[in-house]
């Protein structure tokens, strides 16, 4: 009888196991793309047949990106925290009486910067400031302004 099986001996079977381990890691990685590709096949398939849940998913996934990047949570407690604050109330005292009114703002001007002086006396204006014709008073000056006028 003939010896059909011809393997090459030990010497075959040593280089045969080499090429394997060569190889592997590439027809792994030849799987590994094949399985990733059915599966976007697979993804793509599915939202072609729901294109309503992709649109929601997606609507979703920007309205929670919008929440944290504009930070929107803390914004809206704050909000909220601040509608149950208690408000300030501006007291005014007319002939010894308490009266729970707000002054007449319609000649007061909003001062931006702090390093506006007083016309008349030179004092570094404050909170209460007051504007009229491009120039601006000290409260005390513009009382006096008007007890003269």
């Amino acid at each position: 009888m003939s010896d059909d099986n011809n393997s090459g001996g030990i010497v075959g079977t040593i280089i045969s196991l080499l090429i394997l381990a060569f190889l592997w890691p590439y027809l792994l990685a030849i799987l590994g793309l094949y399985i990733a590709y059915m599966v976007a096949l697979a993804v793509l398939e599915w939202m072609a047949q729901n294109p309503l849940i992709v649109v929601l998913i997606l609507l979703g996934v920007a309205f929670a990106y919008a929440i944290f990047h504009y930070r929107l949570i803390p914004k809206a407690w704050g909000w909220l925290v601040a509608q149950f604050k208690p408000k300030a109330i501006e007291k005014i005292f007319i002939n010894h009486e308490m009266t729970e009114s707000i002054p007449d703002l319609a000649q007061r001007k909003f001062i931006p910067s702090s390093d506006l002086y007083c016309y008349w006396c030179t004092k570094k204006l404050g909170k209460k400031a007051w504007e009229r014709n491009g120039n601006y008073y000290c409260d005390e000056c513009q009382s006096k302004r008007l007890t003269n006028s």
